[in-house]
């Protein structure tokens, strides 16, 4: 393409002196699919392709059968006296595939967070568009969900409408060079609430062989005391296949008793919502204490 470089003034004529730099395209290609790639100058005989700056083939047209990821990178024609001609940056990889979308909401009634995988990863840049609206108002403005974290494949639904019965349509489109897909998915709040694992998870030893367990809610959890949570304790000794449950607390303390003496125990906390919507959480990072002979 031309790039203007001087202008000058001839009598009350402008004229505009133009240097000619080689062209540079990024051609984005599926995995396994063929590719033709002509020199801009190919009818010059002896034009010559490299490849990552090594001598790849004499032609004026470069063939790529059954592509793979190993073919990305850089090809450069040239003239027969080393001039280059022009630049191709091959991107190989996937059109999107349908989102396999995941929502939860581990800070009921404020927020739902929706994640999705596409498989195979499309590995070219990718662009996600995520809106959601009702299901019962097919005419409202979709409304934009917000990204969450650090990954471009999930978001946050905000101002979530409690004890709502019916569905929510969140819709995902990806978009790259090689195509787009949309996923719509369907969710009711109430079905997908999720807290987030307790946390401060302590024990103490206490006289008689037992341990004394405490926790605090999530604090992503925005409400306890309106939207109440209630634990289960999880315990075992030796092997995790050892493990039994307790529950539920809908304090956050509890007395594990009738333990052995000289054995160590690793307990875990979970937690679910108290009006038993939705899962329970995943379980708290174990902590262990060793209950004493005497």
């Amino acid at each position: 393409t031309p790039t203007y470089t001087h202008t000058q003034r001839v009598g009350s004529v402008q004229a505009c002196l133009f240097s000619s730099s080689p062209p540079s395209i990024d051609l984005f290609v599926a995995v396994g699919s063929s590719v033709k790639i002509p020199c801009s100058d190919g009818e010059e005989k002896g034009v010559e392709w490299r490849f990552n700056s090594s001598v790849l083939v004499s032609s004026s047209v470069l063939f790529i059968q059954n592509s793979s990821l190993k073919d990305q990178g850089i090809y450069t024609c040239h003239q027969p006296n080393g001039d280059l001609i022009q630049t191709v940056s091959l991107h190989l990889g996937y059109p999107p595939s349908t989102p396999d979308v995941h929502c939860w909401s581990p800070s009921y009634p404020k927020r739902a967070i929706c994640s999705w995988t596409l498989t195979p990863d499309p590995i070219l840049p990718t662009h996600y568009i995520a809106t959601y609206r009702s299901f019962s108002d097919p005419l409202s403005s979709a409304r934009q969900c917000q990204k969450w974290g650090e990954q471009d494949r999930q978001c946050a639904l905000e101002q979530l409408e409690i004890f709502a019965s019916e569905m929510t349509l969140i819709n995902i489109t990806a978009v790259n060079a090689l195509g787009s897909t949309t996923r719509i998915w369907p969710i009711i709040f109430e079905q997908i609430v999720k807290p987030d694992p307790p946390v401060n998870v302590s024990v103490m030893v206490m006289p008689g062989r037992k341990l004394s367990v405490q926790w605090g809610p999530p604090p992503t959890w925005p409400d306890p005391v309106n939207f109440q949570l209630k634990y289960t304790v999880k315990f075992h000794w030796g092997k995790p296949e050892t493990a039994r449950t307790l529950g539920f607390y809908e304090s956050n303390k509890m007395v594990l008793s009738g333990l052995v003496a000289g054995r160590t125990y690793y307990i875990q906390i979970s937690a679910k919502d108290s009006l038993d919507d939705g899962q329970s959480s995943d379980w708290s990072e174990p902590i262990s204490a060793t209950v004493p002979f005497n």
